[in-house]
């Protein structure tokens, strides 16, 4: 194996791209890399460049995500991405997902349900939303579904009454004309609440008055 190219990150002037065989092989401290004497055009053996890779960089992309997830619960898809961002290989990156699973560090369903009631309880948000932001997290519907639309866990209905109250300001819903019932409506259905739940918390304001 030759060091045919090291590359100082764009992102990070303290990180460097290592080339093996004109091949993009790992990032690497800038420590690291002058404690290991690592050169351009200098051969790399096997037995440093497995040290490197199954220790040296195994530890440092654990500290890291780690040190990510210290901040609040994180998805997979996402700590994989942060790690991903140093450029640590993909079969670092696997080994540190498998340990970091094992000891429920990450946990998907446990970060969907927390995130359900968040996004519920603090922001307001609807299902739609919710169900979206969830996906964009990495989470599959399947995952999250039996919590998202089970009434026990989160009242979608209760929630969208609720936010109509906030938006009516202590004025009667019939008080209100056609644009700015259409107004609020949008406004709903923005914050991710279903057609049917909006139509349930109008319907029973109207109800009520």
């Amino acid at each position: 194996m030759i060091i045919t190219k090291i590359e100082k990150q764009k992102n990070n002037n303290k990180r460097y791209s290592i080339f093996i065989d004109n091949q993009f092989a790992f990032g690497i401290d800038e420590i690291d890399l002058l404690y290991y004497k690592l050169k351009e055009n200098e051969p790399l053996d096997e037995e440093k460049y497995n040290y490197i890779l199954n220790k040296l960089l195994l530890k440092r992309a654990k500290d890291k995500a780690l040190k990510y997830l210290g901040y609040k619960m994180r998805s997979k898809k996402q700590v994989i991405k942060k790690l991903e961002e140093y450029d640590f290989p993909s079969n670092v990156i696997n080994k540190v997902i498998q340990v970091l699973e094992k000891y429920n560090y990450i946990n998907d369903e446990e970060f969907a349900k927390a995130f359900i009631k968040d996004k519920v309880n603090l922001k307001g948000y609807g299902s739609f939303k919710i169900s979206y932001d969830l996906k964009m997290l990495g989470i599959e519907e399947q995952v999250f579904k039996k919590y998202l639309y089970d009434e026990n866990f989160v009242d979608e209905n209760k929630k969208a009454k609720d936010l109509l109250l906030k938006k009516l300001k202590n004025r009667n819903i019939q008080d209100l004309d056609y644009k700015e019932k259409q107004k609020i409506y949008a406004y709903l259905a923005r914050r991710g609440f279903s057609y049917d739940s909006i139509n349930k918390a109008f319907n029973y304001l109207l109800e009520e008055f």
